[in-house]
């Protein structure tokens, strides 16, 4: 699938079709055929586009070294995507986005998965400054991915409160469950952002980079967004395997504590059933000729039964 968008007005413009005027081109899990054409029509090196196949391929630059593009450029960054996991439960994945710029200033982003911080691109007004139009839009794809992390860390945050929250009443494996996903999501995201830190603090040390102040300045925002990401996931990962060796805890607690007023119950309930057997056989029994006996074995049978719930209760067994 492909997107084509201009800038007009300061805003991002989608365009029916390629033209001259496109500044950026998506195209969405192209196969390879399609990316056989791609690589011969942009002038682009093969290897950029078949990069975003591989779910596992890790963060990279290419073509940075040099102050103006006579050679296209890639920046291949993991951003998060919100998946439905088997058990039933949110979980966060990450797969590669390669940004390329080719030798015309065009910019070309190649994925497997729609990035959902690409809507919020759509709606961006570009602010009036001395960056280049094709420039301006590559950091601001670059701020928006690692801000996704953000955004994901905070459904994560709010998912583990809700939990906690849970955390005194659960008897169920559910919970541990969505604590899987969660913890998956986190060691993905810790990979993921330590990755993007490195390749875009490689990015920050170009001599393009470092030459210009603005995009120096725009660079230096999106590494301090990158660093946070980077320390939330650390704690919450922590979090999250404390709060799964509590759960552990806890679930086994309160079955031990169901299994423990199940066995008093029990053994209160044996009382009667003792007592009933006891004078229902065929042996003479005390009483046995009184007409009041039943009313005498009821009332002794209930009395051995509260007093024994009474030391059961004592002792902190029922």
């Amino acid at each position: 699938m492909f997107s084509y968008f201009t800038i007009s007005n300061q805003q991002l413009v989608e365009q029916p079709t390629r033209e001259s005027s496109t500044i950026w081109t998506h195209i969405s899990n192209p196969s390879e055929k399609v990316i056989h054409q791609l690589a011969k029509e942009y002038n682009v090196p093969h290897s950029y586009f078949t990069s975003i196949l591989d779910d596992a391929e890790n963060s990279r630059s290419e073509g940075l070294q040099q102050l103006t593009f006579h050679k296209a450029v890639l920046v291949l960054l993991q951003f998060p995507h919100e998946v439905l996991s088997s058990s039933g439960f949110i979980r966060f994945d990450t797969y590669p986005l390669a940004l390329i710029i080719t030798p015309d200033l065009k910019i070309i982003t190649v994925s497997k998965q729609p990035p959902l911080f690409f809507n919020f691109l759509r709606e961006h007004v570009f602010p009036e400054n001395d960056i280049t139009p094709t420039m301006n839009l590559f950091l601001q794809v670059l701020w928006r991915l690692v801000t996704a992390y953000n955004h994901s860390l905070t459904k994560i945050k709010a998912q583990l409160d809700e939990l906690e929250g849970q955390i005194q009443v659960s008897t169920e494996n559910k919970q541990l469950y969505q604590l899987l996903n969660l913890q998956k999501s986190l060691v993905l995201f810790d990979a993921a952002t330590t990755a993007n830190f490195k390749t875009l603090k490689g990015l920050s040390e170009t001599k393009m980079f470092e030459q210009q102040h603005a995009y120096h300045h725009h660079l230096h925002d999106i590494l301090v967004e990158v660093s946070q990401a980077m320390t939330s996931v650390h704690i919450q990962l922590q979090l999250v395997q404390q709060m799964n060796n509590t759960f552990s805890a806890v679930v086994s607690n309160n079955l031990n504590n169901v299994m423990k007023i199940l066995t008093s119950l029990t053994i209160v309930l044996t009382i009667p059933t003792i007592v009933g057997g006891m004078y229902g056989m065929n042996v003479p029994i005390p009483f046995a000729e009184n007409k009041n006996a039943f009313l005498f074995i009821t009332f002794l049978t209930i009395l051995l039964c509260v007093w024994t719930i009474a030391y059961l209760k004592k002792k902190n067994l029922l």
